[in-house]
């Protein structure tokens, strides 16, 4: 019998075949860990709004297409004498009438511009939608800008987030409040590989009547 009729000479091939597609999987495994390090890494992305929209004088939202929009609605009463105006803000994903459930807000920054003097601070208890706790953090954009960043505390998916922000000091016109408002927030697709958004608003104004 030739050494190539003995039996098992072929195994050792077919241990190789087998071999060849262990490192393949590896190989494959490797290259997908690699793209989502990537991706983790990739800087949001910057987008600006496509449009401001007033609804009178004291309703605005800034739309992002394709994403969502940001709204601002004061709530002034004699504004003049008191220097206190609350402002609901909210963050809706949906879009040109389509609900966007891959996203989520991952955080709402809400800024006055040009503003001496002017203080923020968040209505935590009463207005905050979905109750529940969520960290806040304060700045102040030189020279008079101060803004409030709130980190949501959740990543699902579609939620609406809705914030009362206290205006104090608010800036007065000719006997009017003047807010010039720019909304900033972050948005995150759940999708597998998903990307991060960093959104911001054009100017936002409202008065008091």
């Amino acid at each position: 019998m030739s050494e190539s009729e003995k039996p098992g000479i072929h195994n050792p091939p077919r241990r190789v075949f087998g071999l060849k597609y262990l490192v393949a999987a590896v190989v494959l495994v490797a290259a997908v860990l690699v793209g989502v390090s990537a991706v983790e890494t990739v800087a949001p992305l910057a987008v600006a709004s496509g449009s401001v929209t007033n609804q009178g004088s004291q309703v605005a939202y800034a739309t992002f297409h394709g994403i969502g929009n940001y709204y601002v609605h004061a709530q002034c009463i004699n504004v003049n004498a008191t220097r206190t105006c609350p402002v609901l803000v909210s963050m809706s994903l949906t879009a040109d009438g389509v609900l966007h459930n891959s996203l989520y807000t991952r955080s709402l920054t809400f800024k006055v511009v040009n503003a001496p003097g002017t203080t923020l601070a968040v209505e935590v208890d009463i207005y905050s939608s979905p109750a529940t706790s969520y960290p806040v953090a304060y700045g102040l954009d030189q020279p008079w800008s101060p803004y409030v960043t709130i980190t949501t505390p959740s990543n699902a998916p579609s939620v609406t987030w809705t914030f009362m922000i206290i205006v104090r000091n608010a800036p007065v016109v000719d006997g009017r409040m003047a807010l010039q408002i720019i909304g900033r927030t972050q948005v995150v697709d759940s999708h597998f590989l998903g990307r991060t958004y960093d959104l911001t608003s054009g100017v936002m104004q409202l008065t008091d009547y």
